[in-house]
């Protein structure tokens, strides 16, 4: 008993000692961003705009503006017999413009999509929508960032 004890304190010691450090700290980029433009009022870019805006506190000789724009399509990409959607195609499309001295430094899409079967139930339909709009949004949001390690 004793033994077991000792164990998961040590490996509780090992474990919170690794040296962890964030990959996407703000520390480690070599730009800093002005200003950020969004060009549709979709609460993707809302979203997009809220999580990049801790990389304004950056100071660094690089200073960008940034314009997002993006958008959400949801396409039946099949029918059942009767003729009624029975699957569906979620995609959600950010255009990223990188401003340098007003001028197009970098542009680049960054696209994501989901397939998903309908539901009778109209609610928990809309419901799961919206959780796949999260999660999509959220990996744009890592390949943007992970884009501006690039630059």
């Amino acid at each position: 008993m004793k033994k077991n004890i000792i164990i998961l304190i040590l490996s509780a010691f090992v474990i919170t000692g690794c040296g962890y450090k964030s990959i996407y700290s703000s520390k480690n980029l070599n730009f800093n961003i002005l200003e950020f433009e969004v060009v549709d009022k979709t609460k993707i870019s809302r979203k997009i705009k809220n999580n990049l805006n801790s990389f304004k506190k950056n100071n660094s000789n690089n200073s960008y503006s940034i314009k997002i724009n993006s958008k959400k399509d949801i396409t039946i990409i099949s029918k059942d017999s009767e003729g009624d959607p029975s699957n569906f195609e979620m995609t959600i499309i950010s255009e990223i413009t990188i401003l340098n001295d007003e001028k197009i430094f970098k542009n680049k899409i960054f696209s994501e999509s989901f397939n998903y079967k309908n539901s009778s139930n109209k609610f928990d339909l809309k419901q799961y929508e919206k959780n796949i709009e999260e999660n999509l949004t959220n990996k744009i949001i890592e390949n943007i960032i992970s884009y501006f390690y690039t630059l």
